[in-house]
């Protein structure tokens, strides 16, 4: 066998080394072995469907993890213990499947900045999976897009559905919840009459299809009028402020819809002060567990309940399922339901 010259055996063997790296860097790798291009994680999820949660178990099966997978939750604040059910749920379900888990949770609920430098920081430290509850509904797609971009599953739980492509939103629809109350408030006032809403923050995603919702299912029933409706920005003090005022200025107010039940504490006590408990009806929204003591107390009429720790746990299925390369829907459904005097008795404590 001829030798070729040294210096053409020099070029043959770089030419080999570029072409090599050039195939490596046609195919690749996120954690776990994960394809890094989004198409491919975006192949994965029908952004148009809308699946029950119970029913994709029934499909898909149980979820597998490993010891290599970790899965990072950015929340928002854990002083409402609505989000504390939420973290519960994910770190159960993660504990459970063997898999690694961080959360990373923010000071309050205004804390858009905060919370999108803890998903920044989420996404540097290995996370195999994302998953958050955006307090803004497009403030983490920044990172939702970078991460899906390296192959990277992005769910998102409970609030602010997304439209980045390749992300799976985990929950209810918050539109059916303030419908829902509408509805509940109409078959409990035949006759109608007046009804007040106390809005969240302008700024959320919850809040404001909450309260599109509540309008909607109000254009049924005619004989239900908005007098009055005002954001109390999830805080308890400033609801019951203007509930008492708006008491004041319509003193015959038949009901109100209160976008969460932290507020509707609030609600509840400007309600009490007017010596107007049980002739006011008071719907919530959430079912923590104050507001079914409330119920149970009299002091509360009914709570649209949402299923935190499920969608937890559910966002955790979900994020495993895409890690094992299966199809998902754009929206695994964890729907909401009434909560009254007549099934509060059902869930004496902690959230579903």
């Amino acid at each position: 066998m001829n030798k070729l010259p040294k210096a053409a055996t020099q070029i043959a063997a770089a030419t080999a080394a570029v072409a090599l790296l050039a195939a490596c860097s046609a195919t690749p790798e996120g954690p776990s072995g994960q394809s890094s291009q989004s198409g491919d994680l975006a192949s994965l999820v029908n952004t148009s469907a809308k699946t029950p949660i119970k029913d994709l178990k029934a499909s898909l099966g149980a979820p597998t993890g490993s010891a290599d997978t970790k899965l990072c939750y950015i929340t928002r604040t854990l002083s409402n213990e609505f989000w504390g059910f939420e973290r519960d749920g994910f770190e159960s379900e993660a504990k459970k499947l063997g898999v690694k888990y961080q959360t990373f949770d923010v000071t309050d609920e205004s804390s858009i900045t905060e919370q999108l430098d803890k998903a920044k920081s989420a996404a540097n430290q290995g996370c195999t999976a994302l998953l958050a509850s955006p307090i803004s509904a497009t403030g983490l797609d920044t990172v939702f897009t970078d991460a899906l971009a390296k192959g990277t599953p992005v769910v998102i739980l409970n609030d602010a559905k997304g439209t980045v492509p390749g992300s799976v939103y985990v929950g209810p629809d918050a539109l059916t919840i303030g419908q829902t109350a509408a509805d509940y408030i109409a078959t409990k006032l035949p006759d109608g009459g007046k009804v007040a809403m106390i809005e969240g923050d302008p700024g959320s995603s919850n809040a404001l299809n909450r309260g599109e919702g509540f309008k909607t299912g109000l254009a049924k029933h005619p004989n239900l009028q908005l007098v009055a409706s005002q954001t109390a920005k999830w805080d308890q003090t400033k609801a019951q402020e203007i509930a008492s005022a708006m008491l004041t200025a319509n003193p015959d107010i038949k009901a109100f819809y209160s976008q969460n039940d932290g507020m509707a504490l609030g609600v509840a006590a400007a309600i009490a002060a007017k010596n107007l408990t049980g002739k006011v009806l008071l719907v919530g929204t959430d079912g923590i567990p104050q507001a079914k003591k409330e119920i149970q107390a009299g002091n509360m009429t009914a709570t649209v309940s949402e299923q935190p720790v499920t969608e937890g746990a559910s966002g955790v299925d979900t994020a495993l399922w895409l890690l094992a390369g299966k199809k998902v829907p754009g929206w695994v459904d964890v729907p909401a339901f009434i909560i009254d005097s007549a099934n509060v008795g059902q869930y004496p404590t902690g959230m579903p």
